[in-house]
């Protein structure tokens, strides 16, 4: 079995995982729809892809803290064909749960919705910043579990305060000037920017998201990896 399908055989082992991909996200789209933007669900799923994102990392953090990377580096694997599968498998496995959860909303919300294209490729964009986040924020702890605990917290305010757990325009206008250097806020900017129609908008998110996707890279994949 190569290192791909090994990294994605071992997250699906996890029962959390499963639960993550298949069942939670869907229980967003029973929210009531509004009529200042897409349904509150699509903005909330981000909430989701940030702890998804970080439980489906799991596994090659804690070969980090076992001292299993710093063996693999010495092998003829490599470190960078070691990171680049197992991201590559956690990438595939988000992208499964954001082409589930489009059709769902499609069968629930039907034309409420639309640009479904555009969403897939900004949810593609924030998952990939979300994955290179997780993995720089593990980078500072020793253990999984003190890791998680503080991230839960952090990424609840980030997503409060973004306008992904509330929509934007119920955000006060003084603070956007603040907000928009939170990675999470560039999601419901792009999901705006699609419902509005504004291609420049849209195309600007991608690139902030893409932009800290590297940073948190760079961050992440260092020595202490």
């Amino acid at each position: 079995m190569n290192l791909y399908l090994f990294a994605i055989r071992e997250d699906i082992r996890q029962p959390l995982n499963i639960l993550l991909i298949l069942l939670i996200p869907f229980s967003l789209l029973f929210i009531p729809a509004n009529a200042d933007g897409f349904p509150m669900g699509i903005s909330l799923y981000g909430l989701v892809l940030v702890y998804s994102t970080f439980l489906l990392t799991r596994p090659v953090v804690e070969d980090r803290m076992k001292g299993i990377v710093v063996r693999i580096a010495a092998s003829p694997l490599g470190t960078f064909r070691y990171l680049s599968n197992h991201l590559l498998a956690y990438l595939t496995l988000i992208t499964v749960q954001i082409v589930l959860f489009l059709i769902g909303s499609l069968v629930i919300y039907g034309d409420a919705v639309f640009d479904r294209l555009l969403i897939f490729a900004l949810y593609f964009s924030f998952s990939i910043m979300c994955i290179a986040f997780s993995l720089a924020w593990n980078s500072l702890f020793r253990t999984f579990n003190l890791s998680f605990g503080v991230f839960s917290g952090v990424a609840s305010i980030m997503c409060l305060a973004s306008g992904i757990s509330i929509p934007l325009f119920l955000l006060p206008r003084s603070l956007i000037g603040y907000i928009m250097f939170l990675p999470t806020y560039w999601l419901p900017h792009g999901l705006l920017a699609i419902y509005e129609g504004d291609s420049a908008g849209m195309l600007v998110a991608h690139a902030v998201l893409l932009f800290y996707a590297v940073i948190f890279l760079l961050v992440g994949s260092k020595r202490r990896l």
